[in-house]
């Protein structure tokens, strides 16, 4: 009775890396798998929209987050705003984004403060992935869609 104790023991320290490597795959797979889903579901998210904004700074809660941007949005902090950024620096309707001949384009409405990479912006601008946007003290960072930029959306 020891002796075979004593065999399965020895071959079970013999292959236990064997073990581990299985149960090391299985983890990576089921990681992978749950990520895919997760990038599929927001890339199936994000192709109603023709990019979206990430915000960076302003609003400690939302870091990270991205709000999709459709043909036509305000943005604002008041419940009218089709992209709701909650902080007393922006204004109920601060600004325009739309699509315009294939480009983004951003309209200030309000007096409130609107940067596009850290200048004022008074009028209408056009915006392209990479570029930084304040709305008062909330920054966002701009991602417009490859296969739009540029082109006839």
């Amino acid at each position: 009775m020891l002796n075979s104790l004593y065999r399965v023991l020895s071959v079970g320290l013999k292959y236990w890396f064997l073990l581990l490597a299985a149960v090391l795959a299985g983890i990576l797979v089921v990681a992978s798998r749950r990520e895919y889903r997760e990038r599929k579901a927001l890339l199936g998210r994000i192709g109603q929209y023709v990019g979206y904004l990430e915000i960076l700074r302003g609003l400690p809660q939302a870091q990270g987050v991205r709000i999709g941007i459709a043909r036509e949005n305000t943005v604002g902090s008041g419940k009218g705003a089709d992209i709701i950024l909650r902080h007393p620096s922006v204004q109920r309707a601060h600004a325009l984004l739309y699509m315009q001949n294939g480009e983004l384009v951003l309209s200030p409405l309000s007096r409130g403060v609107t940067k596009i990479n850290g200048r004022h912006a008074n009028n209408a601008y056009t915006v392209h992935t990479g570029d930084h946007i304040a709305f008062g003290e909330v920054e966002v960072r701009v991602f417009v869609r490859p296969e739009l930029e540029g082109g006839e959306a």
